[in-house]
């Protein structure tokens, strides 16, 4: 990873988004890439707001710059040293924009939170780490909690084709310092 492709956290400022853009940001000053920030206003609630005030952009672009604001404050809220691009996406879908922004940066490295900030969607579409998980052809990783440290151990799943083989290089890199444990699941 020590080359120009960047890590990229996406972030909904939930709690878990920040501890993934923490956890993003270590693995950037670490490997010394460059590190961005993703945040995606959904597309759906501007809409409604669009029927229901009459086509009025103004609450819409009052989001936008609510979220260009909080991605701001996060970008600078994170380890000494790091120096994070903040991206603010237009309106869309997400998981679509998400996808969109990796492809277009080159990331080497998804990093986001293991809960977002809907409950509820959550459980009736699955979250956003899901979905990227079936449709994203990057390595994604997933963060719970705070980081305190470098990862100390890593679960890499195998199956023996080249992908594992990249998924265990990528682990090396990530967490260059944890014990790893091979897994492989047969029928």
């Amino acid at each position: 990873m020590a080359n120009a492709a960047p890590v990229l956290a996406a972030v909904d400022f939930s709690p878990q988004a920040r501890h993934a853009s923490q956890r993003a940001s270590r693995i950037a000053l670490r490997q010394g890439c460059p590190l961005a920030l993703l945040h995606v206003v959904n597309e759906a609630p501007l809409a409604q707001l669009r029927q229901w005030l009459g086509g009025d952009t103004l609450p819409g672009q009052r989001l936008l710059d609510e979220a260009a604001r909080q991605l701001g404050e996060l970008a600078d809220s994170l380890p000494s040293g790091s120096t994070a691009t903040s991206r603010l996406a237009l309106p869309g879908v997400p998981v679509d924009e998400i996808l969109r922004q990796a492809e277009a940066l080159g990331a080497r490295l998804l990093v986001l939170g293991a809960r977002g900030t809907g409950y509820l969607r959550r459980l009736v579409l699955g979250s956003t780490a899901e979905r990227l998980l079936r449709r994203s052809p990057r390595p994604l990783l997933v963060v719970r909690q705070t980081p305190h440290e470098p990862y100390r151990r890593a679960l890499v799943a195998v199956d023996f084709s080249p992908w594992s083989e990249q998924g265990l290089a990528l682990a090396r890199e990530v967490a260059p310092d944890a014990s790893l444990l091979l897994v492989t699941v047969v029928q």
